[in-house]
């Protein structure tokens, strides 16, 4: 019985150096492309990239950065009310309610930025709710 890789039909290997930036350019355009490097080494030398290459959703990561940046913000005000909670002080509710408000949307802006929907849209649509 033929194992996975018998079963191989590309069985040369094309190697060639590059420097850093290079490779950090050509790691840039294959992500962009939603493909692994090797994936878009044979888009870019054949106009195609074999019929098992998947395409990956292409990230945003200065919108990612962006979201991570908000979430570390509303984390820390989630720690300040915590801490005020435990020290027995009155929950500020309406801070909550923004900072909660502040999540949502962050976590809206990363699954946009993966090109994905959230569960919490499915549960929306499915409900009729906005």
């Amino acid at each position: 019985m033929a194992r996975g890789s018998d079963k191989r039909q590309r069985t040369r290997i094309i190697t060639f150096r590059v420097s850093d930036d290079e490779y950090a350019r050509y790691e840039e355009r294959a992500s962009r492309a939603g493909l692994a490097v090797g994936a878009f080494a044979r888009a870019a030398g054949l106009d195609e990239a074999g019929p098992r290459a998947r395409r990956r959703r292409p990230v945003e990561h200065r919108s990612l950065v962006q979201a991570l940046a908000a979430l570390n913000r509303v984390g820390n005000n989630l720690n300040q009310l915590a801490r005020n909670t435990n020290r027995g002080l009155d929950i500020d509710v309406p801070q909550l309610r923004d900072a909660l408000h502040q999540y949502h949307a962050v976590i809206a802006a990363i699954y946009e930025a993966l090109g994905m929907e959230s569960a919490r849209d499915n549960q929306g649509q499915e409900s009729g709710r906005p």
